[in-house]
């Protein structure tokens, strides 16, 4: 695997592997398909992407098979992160997405642990995420890479309200 950070340059592949990866992790039976390109409309689209590449405070880091090809993709973003979070000094992990067919091959792992590492090298202390309420595999995931609770807030999908948990998870230098 080769984890590297994406570019401007990026930004359509990007595109793709994040419409791609939304469609798998939240479209049918979980959402119904009209709301999942609602919101990749709203949200995943080149030109957002190249904006987001573009902004200082966003960090991308794209996951690739040996022979180039990518599968996954994680967003770090600097900002103030939710008022219940006693360390102040923490980092966002805003998106983390592999395609489906490599879940459960140790990917995920790998690619959360590179924004960890990274985020300790840039000198935080803690990262938080949010996740889905109703995605318990990724939950199950979190946990077992030691996130704790911290509490929600309502995420707009599409048109729809829907509720995602935060969790964070305290790390050492």
């Amino acid at each position: 695997m080769l984890i590297r950070t994406a570019t401007i340059a990026d930004a359509a592949l990007l595109t793709d592997l994040s419409a791609m990866t939304m469609r798998e992790a939240f479209g049918p039976p979980h959402n119904p398909a009209e709301l999942v390109d609602e919101y990749i409309q709203s949200a995943c689209t080149q030109s957002i992407l190249e904006a987001e590449l573009a902004d200082s405070r966003s960090t991308f880091f794209l996951l690739d098979l040996p022979d180039g090809t990518p599968i996954g993709y994680a967003k770090l973003r600097r900002h103030a992160p939710p008022r219940r979070m006693t360390n102040r000094n923490a980092i966002e992990i805003q998106r983390i997405y592999l395609l489906q067919s490599q879940i459960g091959k140790g990917q995920g792992q790998t690619l959360i642990n590179h924004c960890i590492d990274w985020a300790k090298a840039q000198g935080y202390t803690a990262v938080w995420l949010g996740v889905w309420e109703r995605n318990e595999r990724a939950i199950s995931f979190y946990k077992k890479m030691g996130f704790e609770p911290l509490g929600f807030h309502y995420f707009q999908f599409g048109s729809e309200r829907q509720r995602d948990f935060w969790l964070q998870k305290q790390i050492n230098r």
